[in-house]
């Protein structure tokens, strides 16, 4: 049961991390050049990310101790 966890948790951190990388690994122009709704989708994409992190770390924390 605690493998099954794991495999999850990778899977969810591979995923994360692709789309992160790819966001990140584009050709970004200063924030200061960015318009408003490009501000606006590279805030969302921030806070996804986060939000994919924490409920990741938390849910492996909980399979670990259950």
């Amino acid at each position: 049961m605690l493998v099954d966890g794991y495999a999850i948790g990778l899977a969810v951190g591979l995923g994360a991390g692709i789309a992160i990388g790819i966001s990140i690994g584009k050709r970004q122009k200063p924030w200061s050049e960015l318009t408003a709704g490009e501000k606006k989708a590279r805030i969302i994409t921030i806070a996804a990310g986060v939000v994919l992190l924490i409920a990741g770390v938390i849910f492996f924390l909980v399979r670990l101790y259950s």
